[in-house]
């Protein structure tokens, strides 16, 4: 089998290097490289760098999984839908750093970094991202394609809704429900729901402005 790594950059450095160091210690790809729409050289941090035309001339059909490196949910959501149209499925990836309850199920293409806790009974969707050092509370559920950022709070029995972004350092209240495609910005606490599409922050957290173009870092 062998694994692809959707997006180079900074983002994309830290889930090879997840991938990596399961390698070391399950063998579980015979590669591991990045896939890109711009690749800027053949190779890059270390591994090779294919265009999503040329894979599967590189490589034999069944024998190719993939994974999401890109901090932007609505981003995701697209290169996730255009490796489904290609038939290359997506797959998950678990840093041995992070502590995953038996309970919690996981959903194909999550990538859940070092220092993770994800309780008991969380449903965590299609293609979600958590990373390093964040919390999920129980019961809690996280839908497809949303990005936790790092040092983040989630409290029990939440509702993260698809495409969201949780900005880094956030404190989410327990039974709270932050809507589809919203921002919650960096160092906020969410105390109340946050309604679908809109950039809230704060202390305690409220809605600014509509989420009108959907991403997070332009």
């Amino acid at each position: 089998m062998h694994l692809l790594v959707y997006c180079f950059g900074g983002f994309g450095k830290e889930v090879i290097d997840i991938a990596r160091r399961l390698n070391l210690v399950s063998a579980l790809w015979e590669t591991i490289a990045f896939l890109d729409d711009a690749p800027q050289g053949n190779t890059y941090y270390g591994a090779s760098v294919f265009r999503l035309e040329s894979v599967q001339e590189r490589f034999r059909t069944g024998c190719i999984e993939s994974v999401i490196a890109n901090g932007e949910p609505v981003i995701r959501k697209a290169i996730s839908e255009r490796l489904t149209a290609a038939g290359i499925p997506l797959t998950s990836l678990i840093d041995a750093g992070a502590v995953v309850s038996e309970s919690a199920h996981i959903g194909r293409g999550a990538v859940i970094f070092p220092g993770c806790y994800v309780s008991s009974s969380v449903q965590i969707g299609l293609n979600v991202a958590i990373v390093a050092g964040s919390t999920i509370g129980h019961d809690t559920v996280l839908a497809d394609h949303a990005v936790i950022s790092g040092h983040v709070t989630v409290g029990g029995a939440c509702t993260i809704g698809s495409e969201s972004f949780i900005g880094m350092g956030s404190q989410i209240k327990q039974n709270t429900r932050i809507g589809r495609s919203a921002i919650v910005g960096m160092g906020s606490v969410v105390c109340a729901d946050i309604p679908d599409e809109v950039i809230a922050m704060g202390n305690p957290c409220r809605p600014l402005r509509p989420n009108l173009n959907r991403r997070v870092f332009s």
